[in-house]
């Protein structure tokens, strides 16, 4: 190895080993991707105009501008409307009710880029429906955090309409650019999984769950009590909102045969929220997820280091001779799902997702096979995160709105989590081959 490269491992070790310590350090996964991004800069392996072209990368300026498009969308009525309309149909059956709300959060985690968000707005509700039907919130709680996190980002809109764009960005970053992931991948690899995890939650996840609470209900609501709500949208504002979301949704999906770049539709539907009045200026700078920027663009900057140096194929030649060489991409699928799974458990899912990133594209690359699979994978590995309270920020609002204890979501959990990973794999790489 180079000086480079030693250079270069060192940066990619403090990325990754900070994004592991950063609750214990007291600080946050965009502080640690801040710091590389400057060590990228001076470490003189990429030129600094190079790293300050990262903030205007295409799929940066996508992201933050459908995040904005989503704020927008949560702004209007569409969570009460589609609770009242549950309510309403459900008529008092338990398993009726089930499946209205969770069809229902399923859609809402696909258009609000926040399962904790999610979950937050509908654990009220549910709690507030079981209660009325005489039945402890504990039968419901896990289901729904089931679908919260295992079905986020399946349905190509919202934040699941830039998932492409991001494994993209990661591609370009490590030097793999033989392969494209499609709008469509994610949803082709995810969408069986999705539905079963749906089926599971209705019929045998409020079964497998305790009767009542295993520990003392909390509440699952973020606000402050007595905090003011904002004002509802006026008429024109509420349909704008929804049009607005659709619309842009729709460029996306159509982009390629309209002629446009897909950062440039997302800014366009940011922009006309705020021109017309949809979300306020701090609405939508409170929506932008700077720390999800700041972690892509500190990916960018040390892939594109990686790739410089050299160290980029040396890693991945590594991991191919570890996996023996394999052309069996149903292999290297479950490999890049199942140790990722199991650190998700014990690792903010997010983190693991960032860590394993540039190994699965570096080690598919030396393989010389298709990482879309491996990467969709991965994806749904670390939404497969609700066995402990470490693995996403869900489940501790989960525990509280149900009454659980660790004892409970290790015997609720272990049996939906063979099942997502068997159907993930064989699905996944069924569909998107590796070779």
């Amino acid at each position: 190895m180079t000086a480079q490269m030693y250079i270069c491992l060192g940066l990619f070790v403090f990325l990754i080993g900070g994004y592991v310590l950063a609750p214990k350090l007291h600080t946050t996964n965009g502080v640690v991707a801040l710091c590389a991004i400057i060590l990228t800069a001076w470490s003189g392996l990429v030129e600094p105009k190079a790293v300050l072209a990262n903030f205007a990368n295409a799929n940066v300026l996508l992201i933050t501008g459908m995040f904005i498009v989503a704020a927008g969308f949560n702004r209007t009525q569409a969570v009460t409307k589609l609770s009242n309309l549950v309510l309403k149909i459900a008529g008092g059956n338990f398993t009726v009710m089930m499946a209205g709300y969770l069809l229902v959060t399923f859609l809402l985690s696909n258009l609000i880029p926040s399962p904790v968000a999610v979950f937050t707005i509908m654990s009220p509700m549910l709690a507030a429906s079981c209660e009325a039907a005489g039945i402890s919130p504990s039968k419901a709680m896990f289901a729904m955090g089931l679908v919260v996190v295992g079905t986020c980002g399946v349905l190509p809109v919202g934040s699941g309409a830039v998932m492409f764009a991001t494994q993209n960005g990661y591609l370009e970053s490590y030097g793999y650019t033989d392969y494209q992931m499609a709008l469509l991948d994610p949803f082709k690899g995810r969408i069986l999984s999705a539905v079963v995890i749906i089926l599971y939650a209705i019929f045998i996840a409020p079964k497998t769950s305790p009767d009542q609470p295993t520990v003392p209900l909390q509440t699952t609501s973020t606000h402050a009590k007595g905090a003011a709500k904002p004002e509802p949208l006026d008429p024109a504002r509420e349909f704008l909102g929804y049009f607005l979301f659709a619309l842009t949704t729709l460029g996306l999906v159509f982009s390629s045969k309209l002629g446009l770049a897909n950062w440039q539709v997302a800014m366009t539907g940011a922009t006309l929220e705020l021109v017309t009045g949809v979300l306020k200026p701090k609405e939508a700078t409170n929506a932008i997820p700077f720390q999800v920027l700041l972690m892509l663009i500190s990916a960018l900057s040390v892939g594109g280091a990686m790739v410089a140096c050299g160290l980029g194929d040396l890693i991945g030649n590594a991991l191919a001779n570890a996996l023996g060489g394999t052309t069996n991409g149903y292999i290297i699928g479950a490999a890049f799902f199942i140790i990722p799974f199991i650190l998700t458990q014990f690792m903010q899912n997010q983190s693991v997702q960032n860590i394993f990133i540039p190994i699965v594209i570096l080690t598919c690359k030396s393989l010389g096979c298709n990482p879309v699979g491996p990467l969709v994978l991965l994806q749904a590995a670390c939404l497969t995160a609700f066995l402990t309270p470490s693995a996403t920020a869900t489940v501790p609002l989960m525990m509280g709105a149900g009454g659980y204890d660790q004892t409970d979501l290790i015997k609720m959990g272990w049996l939906p989590s063979i099942i997502i990973c068997v159907i993930s794999v064989v699905c996944t790489m069924t569909l998107i081959p590796a070779f």
